[in-house]
């Protein structure tokens, strides 16, 4: 599922933040602001999509992200995704979104209060069709391609009508509800990667496949190696493009004498295997291969970010977030990192973060959301319009300055003037 856009509000100090996504998306702000609040809240409504009910009334009692500002206490948590799926060989838009009332105090039980869903053909004039429809008093779906949206649904106050749809496999949108309730979303935040490259017998229960969030990397890419060697190849070649002093990756499996599962209790979490893996790198500088994990902390995360990217089909992943990819890579290949993630992406998209007037330089601006904030702490994002990302341009060469750091100049000026810049009247 290729995901679109996603909007928020009413989460930590988020108000109204509209993300529509390109291949490469990237949150732009003074430190501190509210980028990794955006993350969390992609994270958290995904998340709460998916959960248990039990865990929901849980989630909507979380009393650290309920928002506090005074402007927005009391605010509901509302999450809205717009997608794009093939069906049956059509390729249809869809839009998913879910408001709930956040448990505020004792005296308030939470409350999921409407959700819908709508579908069209990805064909223009085509008109959405309505197949969920919530508030707080009933739930409703469409039952048949005819009919309307009138069938009644029991839920629960905490569960969402979309997972209860997962058991009417006679509803003529079954993969649909399926496939949304599949969705995944990776938030790499690891600046360092060293835990990720340790040889581990132990397998979570239900991750002994190809996972883009397992904490063995060896083990994945030895996986990968045996299940795609054409994926496996392509990550290695994209590896040594961005470090080209690196000749070769080298994956080895080893068997242990342990790995008896007969003697563990059944409710265990977890197995343990009779193979380990452990992942090499060949340096044309050095007499021999060494162990991965004594690369340094960027070239670990750097391999751990591609993998993902290349893995993130395998598993449903329609979006990864990474933070401060900055520290990863050194200066002089960013650009060519960026390139790469952005041609390895299929159906993934990679939203990132940063402050740091350098990457602006080296970003697309139409994928530049820039945080202003004109009310004492709401967090607000907004993208440049397109003669606002010309403008910006020209202005920072003006200026004799890079483009990063003149738009980083102007978010550090409070009279800046935003309006010929972004797709937006911030001033009101």
């Amino acid at each position: 599922m290729k995901i679109q856009a996603v909007f928020i509000d009413g989460f930590k100090n988020l108000s109204n933040i509209k993300i529509g996504f390109d291949n490469i998306t990237a949150l732009v702000s003074l430190n501190n602001f509210g980028k990794s609040n955006v993350l969390a809240a992609i994270d958290f409504g995904l998340t709460f999509m998916k959960a248990a009910m039990e865990d929901k009334a849980d989630m909507m009692a979380n009393s650290s992200l309920i928002p506090i500002n005074s402007s927005m206490y009391g605010r509901n948590y509302k999450f809205e995704m717009e997608i794009l799926t093939e069906l049956d060989g059509i390729e249809y838009r869809v839009l998913y979104g879910y408001e709930f009332a956040w448990k505020c105090d004792e005296n308030v039980e939470p409350q999921i209060v409407s959700e819908y869903l709508k579908i069209r053909p990805e064909e223009k004039g085509q008109k959405y069709t309505q197949l969920i429809k919530r508030n707080s008093q009933e739930a409703l779906y469409k039952s048949s391609e005819t009919g309307r949206c009138s069938s009644k649904i029991n839920t629960e106050s905490t569960e969402l009508a979309v997972n209860k749809l997962r058991a009417y496999d006679e509803i003529f949108y079954a993969d649909l509800i399926k496939k949304m309730n599949r969705m995944r979303f990776y938030m790499e935040n690891n600046l360092d990667a060293k835990s990720f490259y340790q040889p581990d017998p132990i397998i979570r229960k239900g991750l002994e496949d190809l996972s883009v969030d397992v904490e063995s990397l060896p083990r994945v890419i030895y996986q990968l190696q045996e299940k795609n060697p054409n994926k496996y190849a392509l990550l290695k070649e994209v590896y040594k493009d961005l470090f080209p002093n690196i000749e070769d990756i080298i994956v080895k499996q080893y068997r242990l004498n342990g790995g008896d599962n007969d003697k563990l209790p059944d409710d265990v979490p977890f197995i343990i295997a009779n193979t380990i893996q452990v992942l090499f790198v060949k340096d044309k500088n050095l007499k021999h291969p060494i162990d991965f994990a004594m690369m340094s902390d960027g070239a670990k995360r750097v391999f751990m970010i591609l993998a993902r990217i290349i893995l993130a089909n395998e598993r449903n992943v329609s979006l990864i977030a990474i933070e401060e990819p900055e520290n990863s890579v050194h200066p002089s290949l960013f650009q060519a990192y960026i390139q790469i993630m952005s041609q390895l992406l299929d159906d993934c998209k990679i939203i990132i973060t940063s402050h740091s007037p350098y990457i602006v330089s080296y970003l697309d601006p139409s994928w530049i959301h820039v945080g202003i904030s004109r009310q004492s702490g709401i967090a607000k994002f907004y993208t440049l319009k397109k003669s606002g990302q010309r403008l910006l341009q020209q202005d920072a060469i003006d200026f004799k300055m890079s483009m990063g750091d003149y738009l980083f100049s102007m978010l550090s000026d409070e009279e800046s003037n935003w309006e010929d810049y972004l797709e937006c009247d911030v001033c009101e």
